[in-house]
């Protein structure tokens, strides 16, 4: 998966989580650094 990929499926699961539907548990492992650090729950490993 690009980066670019992983930005945009991470952009759409912060809106989910946002939106209630769903979790950060429910976040696919490869994005969900890159999730924590968009909803200020952490910094990413880049």
């Amino acid at each position: 998966m690009t980066e670019q990929q992983k930005r945009i499926f991470a952009t759409t699961y912060v809106h989910l989580i946002l939106n209630g539907r769903r979790t950060i548990d429910e976040v696919p492992a490869i994005i969900r650094d890159i999730v924590m650090a968009d909803l200020g729950m952490g910094e990413t490993t880049e």
